[in-house]
Formats: C-alpha cells, sequence, structure tokens
C-alpha cells in the first residue's frame, strides 16, 4: 500500500472537549502519524500520514467525531498536502 497524506480542518464544537485526546488515541489505533492542534478561530487542524486504507478509515472516524462531547460540523479535507514523516502522532499546544 501507498502513504498518503491529508490536512484536515474540523469546525463545529471541537475545543475543549477532549477532540485531540481521542483523536491522538484513534491515530494510535490505527497507525497514523502526524499532528492535532486547535486554531484561534475555534477549528481544529489534523495533519495524517498513514498508508492508503488506514487513512480513509482515520478520516472517516474525524468525520463521525472521534470525542463524544464533539459537534462536528464540518471536515475540509485537503489529500495529498504536506505532512512531515515521522512515526508518532502529537498534540500540538
Amino acid at each position: 500500500m501507498a502513504v498518503e497524506t491529508a490536512l484536515l480542518r474540523v469546525t463545529g464544537f471541537v475545543q475543549g472537549v477532549g477532540f485531540r485526546y481521542t483523536t491522538k488515541h484513534l491515530a494510535y489505533k490505527l497507525d497514523v502519524s502526524g499532528t492535532v492542534k486547535n486554531l484561534d478561530d475555534g477549528s481544529v487542524e489534523i495533519a495524517a500520514r498513514a498508508e492508503s486504507d488506514q487513512l480513509e478509515k482515520f478520516i472517516e472516524a474525524i468525520k463521525k467525531g472521534p470525542s463524544p462531547a464533539a459537534r462536528i460540523q464540518e471536515v475540509f479535507i485537503y489529500k495529498g498536502a504536506p505532512v512531515p514523516e515521522g512515526k508518532t502522532f502529537d498534540i500540538i499546544y
């Protein structure tokens, strides 16, 4: 399988509800590397890198909302975005 990348911007009620922590846990389970961080406008940005099938599973789970308290409004997906290679998935503070 080929490694693919994606940059996701998630809008809605996604800050202060454990979204970044549950996203990190999901990434760990699906062997996705990258980062997740809160943006000043209240959205969350996710940079993800994984085998194509795992990346698709990850994106679908993000659309459903990994945190039960989150309320996803929209997920903007930019496939093929530059995401640095790495072995971990980190929360950026």
